[in-house]
Formats: C-alpha cells, structure tokens, sequence
C-alpha cells in the first residue's frame, strides 16, 4: 500500500552566514547575565544593549550600516543600571523602550540621522512604578502606545506611553518572570516563569484563564504565541537539561500537546514565529 507524503518546502533549505560586507562590526554587546535577547529589530533599524560604562546604554544602527561601526557611536543613555531589554512600537518605526536594573522603563525618539559629532540620545519620557530591576519590555501587537514590562518584583505593569500613566497591574506570579508574550489581539499574555509554569492572563481582568506545568529544567524557558491560532510554543529544559521544544493547545495547559526533544546544548533557545508563513524559527544562545 502506497503512503502519501505530503512534500516540504523547507526539507533542504538551510541559513547561509551572510558575507562580511554584510555584517555589522564593532559591536559590543552587553556583557550582562540577564536573560533576554540582547538585540531586537524593526523594518529599519537593529537595537543592541550596549557595553557601556557609567551607567546602562544601547545603540540604535540603521539597517544600511552595515561594516564596522565608528568607536564614539552614538548611545542611548539615561538608566543609572545596565539596560536589560527593549523594544520598538510597531506604531511608529522611530520610538522604542527600554528597560533596566535601575527598575526604570524609558522611551526614547530616533532621530532619522544621526549629527556628525553626536554622542548621547537622552529620553523623552521615563516611566516608574517596578520596585526591582525590570527585565521585559514588549509593546501591545493592536493598541498603541501600550506597553507591558515585567519586573522581578513578580509583576507586570501595561502602561499607556501617550500619558505617562501606569494602566494595569498583573500578579499571580510565585517567583521571576522569565519571559511573556501577546496572543495576536493582545486580549491575553501568556507567561513562562522560574516556578516552572505557563500560564495565560486575561489582561483586562488580571485574572489566570489557563495553568500548568512548563517545562521542569532550572534554566530560563520562552513563550510565543503561534499567530492567530490557539497555540503557544515554548522552549526550555528537562530534568536532565536536555533542551527541549513543547507545542501547546491554550485552551488546556495540562500538558503539552508534543514535546520535541532538540539536543544537550546549555544555551537558551529563543523561538520567533513568522504568522505570515507560519513558520517558527529557533536560535541558541551561546
């Protein structure tokens, strides 16, 4: 009997590491040991937690910049503590946030060409109310101007930037939020955490709609949600630290609906979706 095999389109592609002239040199990536991404991206430009001395920074590199940066680039300062992570508004190419040790969220604009002799970007709004270090921060997919941040005070905070307000507090976290993410129409926000469960909030009411074991390993674990499906995908480790990637159904978060097992690396893996091809990407870290 004749087994139908439906053919992928991917089977036999594979990621080439593009030529020098491509790449961007100089780069000096924040030695900090926090988990999270260390660079993001927009339609034109490439943001980099910076190592910096003086205080937290990062650097803004347009797209086109490609080849070795200039020694005195210009920063991206104002956190009195290493900058953890940022994120662009997917409103408005030109504005991203930031977050830092120093428990403060800052948004900043970006300027379409950098002076000649110009040193140091300075914020235009700073935001307060985390009582620890703040390590996520992700602006809502649909409304703008709304931006989430998690803080190792075991909240997250969804503030409204146009104001300067705090709006929503989230808690139901026992110990520090690893990672979060916005289902497609940002009504929920699914969460990995160090107690080793997934959850899915309903951010309005601040209330846990879904719960259940993540994955058991001791190193950090990620969430993504599938698009508009009621998928999430998570990345993380065993019990034996082998490094794992589990598909889940949002509607039961009893157990994964299949968990891959990828290899014993100890790197974090950091997983992207694609809605429009409905792919997902996975990197490693280190």
């Amino acid at each position: 009997m004749a087994f139908f095999v439906r053919p992928s389109k991917y089977r036999h592609v594979y990621g080439t590491c593009a030529k020098r002239d491509f790449c961007y040199d100089n780069v000096r990536v924040s030695a900090n040991a926090w988990d999270t991404n260390m660079v993001k991206a927009n339609p034109r430009f490439i943001s980099v937690n910076w190592q910096a001395s003086g205080g937290g920074a990062f650097a803004v590199i347009p797209h086109s910049q490609v080849g070795k940066l200039p020694e005195n680039y210009p920063l991206y300062r104002g956190h009195t503590g290493p900058v953890l992570d940022t994120d662009f508004n997917p409103f408005n190419d030109y504005v991203i946030a930031s977050s830092s040790e120093d428990s403060k969220i800052m948004i900043w604009a970006i300027p379409e060409q950098y002076e000649e002799d110009q040193t140091d970007i300075e914020p235009i709004l700073k935001l307060s109310g985390h009582s620890r270090k703040v390590g996520h921060v992700l602006f809502h997919p649909v409304a703008e101007n709304i931006l989430a941040s998690s803080s190792t005070d075991l909240t997250i905070k969804l503030w409204d930037i146009e104001k300067g307000v705090e709006r929503q507090e989230i808690t139901g976290h026992g110990e520090i939020i690893q990672s979060m993410a916005w289902n497609y129409n940002g009504s929920l926000m699914a969460t990995t955490c160090r107690d080793k469960k997934l959850r899915i909030f309903d951010v309005r009411s601040n209330k846990i709609v879904q719960e259940g074991p993540g994955h058991q390993g001791i190193k950090a674990s990620r969430v993504v949600w599938l698009g508009d499906m009621d998928r999430l995908a998570t990345t993380g480790f065993s019990r034996m630290s082998d490094r794992q990637l589990n598909l889940w159904d949002t509607n039961n978060l009893a157990k994964p609906l299949k968990s891959e097992f990828i290899d014993t690396s100890s790197g974090v893996i950091m997983p992207f979706y694609d809605a429009d091809t409905k792919m997902l990407y996975l990197a490693g870290k280190g």
